[in-house]
C-alpha cells in the first residue's frame, strides 16, 4: 500500500512542477559529489565526500595523518522525499594496505567514516567506491536510472 501511495505522491509532484513550469532540480558530478537524481534531474538525491580538499583541477586531498572521511547518501529536500529509507555501502582500497568496507541505513540520509589505513604516507592514493539506494530501495544510484552516474564512479583521495 505504500508503494501506491508513494508512486501518487511522486506522480502529483511531477505533475505539478511541469504544470507550474519549475525546473527540475539536478547537479553535476564533482571531484566530491555524485548526482543520483532521476531522469530530467527529479529527485535529486546525491552522495558527497567529506572532510577532504579539492583543489581547482579537480584533485582530491587529505593532510598526512587523517585516518578518515565522512561519505554522506541523502535524499532530496523533496517535500516528503526526504523521510524515505537510504542505505550507503563504501569500500576504500589502496595499494599496500587492507581493504575497508563500511556500510550503513537510515531515514533521509546515511553518513559513514572511511578509514584511511596507512595516511601517514604522503602520496597515497585511496579508490573509495560506494553504491546507494534511495526511497525505500526502490531508487538504486548508480543504476540506469540515474543519468549521472550509470556506472560506478569512485572517489579518489591522495594524502598530501
Amino acid at each position: 500500500m505504500w508503494r501506491v501511495r508513494l508512486t501518487v505522491v511522486v506522480s502529483a509532484l511531477i505533475g505539478g512542477m511541469a504544470c507550474l513550469g519549475v525546473p527540475a532540480a539536478s547537479a553535476a558530478n564533482g571531484p566530491t559529489f555524485r548526482d543520483c537524481s532521476l531522469a530530467g534531474g527529479l529527485d535529486p538525491d546525491f552522495v558527497e565526500l567529506l572532510g577532504v580538499a579539492a583543489g581547482p583541477e579537480g584533485a582530491v586531498t587529505v593532510p598526512r595523518g587523517q585516518e578518515q572521511v565522512g561519505i554522506e547518501a541523502s535524499e532530496s529536500s523533496d517535500p516528503g522525499d526526504n523521510l524515505g529509507h537510504v542505505t550507503l555501502a563504501v569500500t576504500v582500497s589502496s595499494p599496500g594496505v587492507s581493504m575497508a568496507k563500511a556500510s550503513g541505513a537510515g531515514t533521509g540520509k546515511v553518513l559513514l567514516s572511511a578509514p584511511l589505513r596507512g595516511s601517514k604516507k604522503v602520496g597515497r592514493t585511496y579508490t573509495i567506491s560506494w553504491a546507494a539506494t534511495f526511497d525505500n530501495g526502490n531508487h538504486p544510484c548508480p543504476s540506469e536510472f540515474t543519468p549521472e552516474n550509470t556506472t560506478p564512479k569512485p572517489f579518489v583521495v591522495t594524502v598530501r
